[in-house]
């Protein structure tokens, strides 16, 4: 942003300059009016339109842009110069604080890195830099120390569990008929009297059979066991051991 300005104020200088020959040219008074007298270089535009178009149009876009170009760091300048002066008059900063904090932000702003927000930070001491810096780091190695731990809790809730289910296995325990209401969904061991043994889900009970699931590769299918044929009935549980 600076050297835009910079440029379009040569661009300025060296277009009035020539608007000034061209003054010379016609008569030293329009000459010296224009050096000494800005406003007479408009006059000069006006009456003599032909010669002084090109060096006048030049001089007056470029002065516009700079202007434009200007104003918006100048008009955040001046804001933030008295936000500084308020700070310095309430105690929260040092005047040299304020001298030294607005001196970057002015070079900040005419550099065209003007997003830079200055932070509570650029306005400590080297002193109370170097706390700032330890307590961050301090910080910094408790939320690693923190994560650290919880790391170490998850895994070890992770090996209790894959322990649980290693201790974990799954045995027949004999129930009665009465009860086999209460196992609906459970898998079941029934043995007939004749040796027989079938397992399967129970699906349903009923007064005189019962209804099991069973699946094989080529699917599911349900099968039938008369209750009056029943020798032994086991469900399946899961214990510990």
């Amino acid at each position: 942003m600076l050297i835009a300005a910079l440029v379009l104020m040569v661009i300025a200088m060296l277009s009035y300059l020539w608007l000034m020959v061209e003054g010379f040219k016609q008569h030293v008074v329009w000459g010296l009016g224009i050096f000494f007298i800005p406003l007479v270089s408009i006059v000069f535009a006006i009456m003599h339109w032909q010669k002084a178009k090109k060096p006048f149009l030049i001089y007056l876009v470029s002065s516009v842009l700079m202007v434009v170009v200007l104003f918006e760091p100048m008009t955040v300048m001046i804001n933030e110069s008295v936000q500084i002066a308020q700070k310095v008059e309430q105690g929260e900063i040092t005047e040299q604080q304020g001298q030294e904090m607005m001196q970057q932000r002015m070079m900040q702003i005419f550099s065209g890195n003007d997003t830079v927000v200055i932070t509570d930070d650029d306005l400590l001491t080297p002193e109370e830099q170097q706390i700032e810096s330890l307590r961050e780091e301090l910080r910094i190695k408790n939320e690693a120390a923190l994560a650290s731990q919880a790391y170490a809790e998850e895994q070890a809730k992770k090996v209790e569990e894959k322990e649980e289910q290693l201790r974990k296995v799954k045995v027949f325990t004999p129930i009665k008929i009465s009860e086999v209401k209460n196992y609906i969904g459970k898998k079941l061991r029934i043995v007939s009297f004749e040796g027989v043994e079938r397992q399967g889900v129970l699906r349903s009970a009923g007064f005189d059979r019962l209804t099991l699931d069973r699946k094989l590769a080529g699917g599911q299918f349900n099968f039938d066991v008369l209750t009056k044929d029943i020798k032994t009935l086991e469900v399946q549980k899961t214990v510990l051991k």
